[in-house]
């Protein structure tokens, strides 16, 4: 067998490899749903325990409402579903800066050193983003979406809520496909 044929082959099998992985790629948002695909026409917000609102949580909101009307859902007061999120953050495994001191000797003398390790970039904070639609007749929850995310700081960027909700969102049916 000729090299330039051998390596043809090895070509289309692994383009071809390639290609079947990428059409299996499964979505990372996680969703749960009640026995049935939630029929909501409109929405509202979930209003929270007599706490004012956050700014996460006005951006959050703001997002949501806005992709779901994208979606083709209506905004209202007197929603059949109601929308509220957890956004769960933890700080990532980046520690301060750090000194090691270490001694050796061998048959030439002895010798030491000194390194210090300083970490570069800002503290990620990685946790979950999950969003619950709820039936509002009947006060149970119909719909839940999770997604693992990285956050730069401490309260998350408009940029990367939108990002967090356009990607559990994707996972939620549009208003025609109820």
């Amino acid at each position: 067998m000729s090299s330039a044929l051998l390596r043809n082959g090895v070509l289309v099998l692994l383009v071809g490899g390639l290609a079947g992985c990428a059409s299996t790629a499964r979505s990372p948002v996680r969703v749960q749903t009640a026995d049935a695909v939630p029929t909501c026409s409109s929405f509202s917000w979930l209003p929270t325990q007599e706490q004012p609102a956050t700014l996460t949580e006005q951006r959050v909101q703001a997002v949501v409402l806005a992709q779901l009307q994208a979606k083709g859902y209506a905004t209202s007061d007197t929603a059949d579903c109601r929308i509220t999120y957890i956004l769960r953050l933890e700080e990532g495994g980046r520690s301060g800066p750090s000194v090691g001191v270490g001694a050796g000797g061998g048959s030439g003398g002895i010798g030491g050193g000194i390194g210090v390790s300083l970490p570069l970039g800002g503290r990620k904070q990685s946790g979950t983003f999950t969003l619950d639609v709820v039936n509002a007749a009947r006060n149970a929850q119909v719909w839940s979406g999770a997604l693992d995310v990285t956050m730069t700081k401490d309260e998350p960027t408009e940029r990367e809520l939108a990002d967090a909700v356009g990607k559990v969102l994707a996972q939620y049916p549009n208003r025609g496909a109820n």
